[in-house]
């Protein structure tokens, strides 16, 4: 029999009201966390793995039913959001997920089930300081404790930012007239340009994003707050490299404090086998590696990979690439320091980064392949009724003279859902995670047969099951890289002693529940490759005792079983 079972939630807890149409800032998520934290304390409860640059708390809610064991004996998942400070798409998804765990734990006999049987580590916010720097309004003051960067190499730190010139509360972008330019007005709409051909007069040149040039440098906006660079997810340990290689790596691995406070919460929970990293946008779930090739990876590993991909991609509608092969236009220049390699190639874990939403008009793999305006203009002024994009306006630019003011709201057009489309797209994206979270490796003691030999001798053998998709290694990568921990099983006995088999016996890994992508090892129970079998032979003292069987595995959880001996 198991030795923990579930504690149901009090019936009488209300729901959180959460506004799904408001992207939240660090203090709003904060206030949110605690609601479900105090709400539902059999749950989950809150802990800060560590502190900002401006000294915020990083939050982790983890989510499992305290009453079916300690978290860090149940298979655990990892998901989290707002790596980039304007990618708030991804806090927003993981305060969706929080509570679609928690209304309907008790309801919905699949989160129900996950509940009681795996351990979630979700992180709304990795990067609170860009994100609340990319949500304060423009005009609004500048937090003085916002790292500073010298983005443009002057010896100046954070001096040109943006400006919202005509007060319409976006910063969009400025235009001039210039026969010279290289855009003409889009001939089937006024509002749009496309780029002259080279035996037509220009209309246009775009300066940039709507400012002034506050350092005289002829550009503008270009050493804004904050620092472009802050906490990109290319400071990882990963095949890192510096700034002079590409942009963002920082001055060495962990250099950033927000995501060294993720890593070393991860190692220290080595109980995580899979990892869904969410940012924006093109609508795509992407799979290692971000620097080198498919054929680098281990045939068991993508299997799986697709496997349980193309069960995102039915959920979500967004295909599965390859970083590298599918998502690199210049292979010379591959990422490289990038989390989810980490956490796949470095830390033994199932990993994908979920690119949320693909804007209208956005017609190939990547959001920076094509982008379609005249397509996009079209569903805004269906869809928005033309919300999406600023109608160019004239205005005396006290430097460059007569501007032109407007373009696309690109923050709620593109980089993230409008409002009013927002919450489809937490919901779908929720639904992956949990099917993600359902393939993970979970171990179970299937039987335990106990054979009397005579003269107080029995022979134990405890069927040991892997019920999951996933192998309890999770990949072979993680074998490869001596990562992955094999199974163990443990007898303990009263009253008698362990003749043969040592109190513990080695299992090794076992495959999952799919025998199209596992292959048979040594030690197989018959019939099943999901299974093995632990034999002791033991000697009573007297005529009868107990005992436990336990089976440990360090990503597919631990269970017990009690047994009499007779």
């Amino acid at each position: 029999m198991a030795l923990a079972t579930a504690v149901p939630p009090p019936a009488e807890v209300a729901e959180v009201k959460v506004d799904w149409t408001h992207y939240h800032n660090h203090a709003e998520t904060t206030a949110l966390l605690k609601d479900f934290a105090g709400d539902y304390p059999n749950l989950c409860r809150l802990l800060s793995i560590g502190k900002s640059f401006q000294g915020k708390d990083i939050w982790c809610l983890e989510i499992t039913n305290s009453g079916t064991g300690p978290a860090a004996e149940k298979p655990g998942m990892y998901i989290d959001g707002n790596t980039h400070a304007g990618e708030v798409s991804g806090a927003e998804t993981c305060l969706y997920m929080i509570r679609h765990l928690l209304e309907n734990y008790g309801k919905d006999p699949l989160v129900t089930r996950l509940v009681d049987t795996r351990t979630f580590y979700i992180l709304p916010k990795i990067n609170p300081d860009g994100s609340d720097a990319y949500l304060r309004k423009p005009g609004d003051p500048v937090d003085p404790a916002l790292k500073k960067v010298d983005d443009d190499g002057d010896g100046l730190l954070d001096e040109d930012g943006p400006e919202d010139l005509n007060g319409d509360g976006i910063i969009s972008q400025m235009r001039v007239r210039d026969e010279k330019g290289p855009f003409k007005t889009h001939p089937k709409d006024p509002r749009l340009m496309v780029e002259r051909r080279f035996d037509e007069k220009g209309e246009w040149r775009v300066v940039g994003p709507e400012g002034l040039d506050n350092d005289k440098d002829g550009r503008t906006n270009e050493d804004p707050p904050g620092g472009a660079r802050s906490v990109t997810n290319r400071n990882y340990p990963a095949y890192w490299a510096p700034d002079w290689v590409q942009s963002g790596g920082g001055a060495y691995p962990l250099s950033e404090p927000e995501a060294k406070a993720q890593v070393d919460f991860i190692l220290a929970h080595p109980n995580i086998a899979g990892v869904q990293a969410h940012h924006t946008h093109s609508g795509v779930i992407l799979r290692p590696y971000c620097n080198m090739g498919d054929d680098q990876i281990p045939a068991q590993d993508m299997a799986y990979f697709m496997a349980v991909g193309a069960v995102g991609t039915e959920l979500t509608g967004y295909p599965v690439l390859s970083v590298y092969n599918d998502f690199t236009t210049d292979k010379a220049n591959p990422r490289h320091g990038v989390f989810v390699d980490w956490a796949y190639d470095f830390f033994g874990a199932f990993a994908f980064t979920t690119e949320i939403w693909k804007a209208p008009g956005e017609t190939g793999k990547s959001a920076f392949d094509t982008f379609d305006e005249l397509l996009a203009m079209q569903w805004n002024d269906k869809e928005l009724g033309g919300r999406g994009f600023v109608d160019w306006t004239a205005f005396k630019h006290p430097v460059l003279g007569e501007v032109e003011i407007g373009g696309w709201n690109s923050n709620y057009f593109s980089q993230n859902p409008p409002p009013e489309f927002a919450e489809a797209e937490w919901k779908k994206n929720c639904l992956f995670e949990l099917k993600h979270s359902e393939a993970l490796p979970f171990l179970k003691i299937a039987g335990v047969k106990v054979v009397p030999l005579g003269d107080r001798l029995f022979r134990v053998l405890a069927t040991v099951e892997n019920e999951g998709f996933l192998p309890t290694n999770v990949t072979q990568k993680a074998i490869d890289h001596r990562l992955a921990k094999t199974v163990k099983a443990r007898l303990e006995l009263e009253d008698g002693e362990i003749l043969s088999g040592g109190t513990t016996v080695d299992l090794g890994h076992i495959p999952g529940n799919n025998p199209a992508v596992s292959s048979p090892r040594g030690g197989a129970a018959a019939g099943s490759l999901n299974q093995r079998v632990a034999q002791w032979l033991v000697r009573l003292k007297g005529k009868k005792a107990q005992a436990v069987v336990t089976a440990v595995s360090e990503k597919a959880g631990t269970t017990k079983t009690k047994i009499s001996l007779q």
